[in-house]
């Protein structure tokens, strides 16, 4: 016969063994979440939604843009690539309601004050979204500025581009999100450097 020792032991192992598999499971759903959540935003991705203040103090997030097209312009004023490709994101703001599309700049690692001045210096004629803790860069996965993300009318990601942006780069990211074709030279060929 079984002693009542060896039962205690056996219903003990067994519980370790139950509460191993227990927390094994846990921890491989909970690192699966994770990975889900954490994961940069790809071309086919739904865009992640956002809330953020504009200079002019207006709520805007990616709801905002819902059925148009949306350049997402992600940038800071310190940034000398972002100024070298701020007049072609103005260009193609100044354009945006023409063609059907809209453009967004969302400032990264800057000031309220600094952006204010750089988007007064700059004529900037789209708006500009504070991203003041970073919650949107950090979502993104966006590792410094610039970088500029194209969302078709449904918000799917449908073009990225990390780094400076062309002219030629954009109309064909423009493409992909639905906006007819648009004639290149219709946008600024070669950015002029902006001051600094």
């Amino acid at each position: 016969m079984i002693s009542s020792k060896m039962t205690a032991g056996l219903y003990a192992a067994l519980a370790c063994v139950i509460l191993i598999a227990v927390c094994t499971s846990l921890s491989s759903a909970q690192h699966a979440h994770e990975i889900k959540t954490t994961a940069a935003p790809t071309v086919g991705a739904p865009a992640i939604a956002f809330d953020l203040k504009t200079l002019d103090g207006k709520s805007m997030g990616l709801a905002t843009f819902r059925g148009k097209p949306l350049v997402l312009n992600f940038f800071a004023s310190w940034c000398d690539p972002c100024r070298d490709e701020m007049p072609l994101i103005n260009d193609l703001a100044s354009k945006a309601a023409k063609d059907g599309y809209s453009v967004l700049g969302i400032a990264v690692e800057d000031t309220r004050a600094a952006v204010s001045e750089f988007a007064k210096e700059t004529n900037l004629v789209f708006p500009i979204a504070m991203d003041l803790n970073s919650t949107v860069k950090r979502a993104y996965r966006i590792f410094g500025p610039p970088a500029t993300y194209f969302i078709d009318g449904q918000g799917v990601i449908r073009d990225v581009v990390l780094g400076p942006i062309t002219a030629e780069r954009a109309k064909e990211a423009l493409k992909k999100t639905g906006v007819p074709p648009i004639d290149a030279t219709r946008l600024l060929i070669a950015p002029t450097q902006m001051p600094h």
